[in-house]
């Protein structure tokens, strides 16, 4: 995937990831947080299974905060998606033994279309990069509870990606 990204800054010690997003509303910090899922819903064997959260970065009482319901629209979208999925991408390569889950937030658009608006934006980001993908990950979709081939331009409730061995 050979498209333009920002740079990103790591927090020591953790899955935080931090950058901004420079568009038609100025400058806006954005925060990727990766989880470890202690106990997770899904059987996905021996494999890891982290959750991928994305949204603005906020600061209340000193601390960071992810804000995954705001919607931005700072003009830059393609660029913001670009640098989240190459954050995806190098931790999957150094975890090797993780799975990455993620899902969007289901915002009022979200629910008054009936579809996961955050999902289909990643299941385009997916597909619009779908031979570079292919090659390195598996790529699964989750359909009431149920891990399922991922198959290009059906709609999926949450989404998975691990390297392949």
């Amino acid at each position: 995937m050979n498209k333009e990204v920002y740079t990103t800054h790591a927090v020591p010690g953790t899955h935080i990831y931090t950058f901004l997003s420079e568009g038609k509303h100025g400058r806006i910090r954005k925060m990727v947080t990766i989880d470890r899922i202690e106990k997770p819903l899904l059987n996905v064997g021996h494999y890891e299974l982290y959750n991928l959260g994305f949204g603005d970065l906020k600061i209340r009482n000193n601390e960071w905060i992810l804000d995954d319901s705001t919607r931005t629209n700072n003009g830059d979208m393609s660029k913001v998606i670009a640098t989240v999925v190459q954050i995806a991408v190098l931790f999957l390569r150094e975890h090797k033994d993780a799975i990455l889950f993620f899902q969007g937030y289901w915002d009022s658009k979200s629910i008054k279309g009936g579809r996961n608006q955050r999902n289909l934006l990643y299941q385009r980001a997916i597909e619009s990069n779908w031979e570079d993908f292919t090659n390195e990950f598996v790529i699964r979709g989750v359909i009431s509870s149920k891990i399922i081939d991922y198959v290009n331009g059906d709609t999926y409730d949450e989404i998975l990606i691990r390297c392949k061995i």
